[in-house]
């Protein structure tokens, strides 16, 4: 069966002094979209936090603590995956739906979503190849792998579906965009 592993342990360095996964976007800190998403699928799943503030955010999920840094993040995650593949999720997609999660989980092993530009997650990735992703180090995630595996089967969205929270401003713009869809359209004359 197929665990999800969301990955909520980030050091967000670039977001500033706050943790971006508490920062509120659409009335909900940011990390409720991926876990709630999750949560839609039914999957068992686990998150990997570095905060025990963004733990507690998170009561449905079974808990594993990590360094922050991403390779550490994945190898603990895949730890608790004890057969079948690991959906991997990222908390800083807020656009990531349980649609685009039950398409990925139901694809052949290994499966990524792609903008067409780049290859990213949420990724699902064969038990057969956590041992290649113990070898990881520092801030890297198992991008690099999934790209160099033959057959690696390519989820095909929109850019702004796998968008990620790097920057305050990022937030900003989501929520601009938002207020921009939700304007009603002026009447022609």
């Amino acid at each position: 069966m197929t665990t999800v592993v969301l990955l909520a342990a980030g050091r967000s360095r670039r977001f500033g002094a706050a943790c971006k996964l508490q920062a509120v976007y659409r009335n909900k800190p940011l990390v409720r979209h991926a876990a709630d998403a999750i949560l839609q699928t039914g999957l068992p799943a686990v998150a990997v936090v570095s905060d025990p503030a963004v733990a507690r955010l998170l009561p449905e999920f079974k808990i594993v603590y990590s360094s922050g840094l991403q390779s550490d993040s994945l190898r603990v995650g895949l730890h608790q995956v004890a057969e079948g593949p690991a959906l991997v999720v990222l908390a800083d997609m807020p656009h990531v739906d349980a649609g685009l999660l039950h398409q990925i989980a139901a694809s052949p092993a290994p499966a990524a979503t792609t903008d067409r530009t780049r290859i990213c997650p949420p990724a699902l990735i064969p038990h057969a190849i956590f041992p290649d992703l113990e070898k990881l180090t520092g801030d890297r995630g198992a991008g690099n792998l999934l790209r160099s595996l033959p057959g690696l089967h390519r989820v095909v969205v929109s850019e702004d579906m796998v968008k990620d929270v790097d920057v305050p401003q990022d937030i900003l713009e989501y929520q601009e965009d938002r207020l921009n869809q939700d304007l009603p359209t002026p009447p022609r004359t």
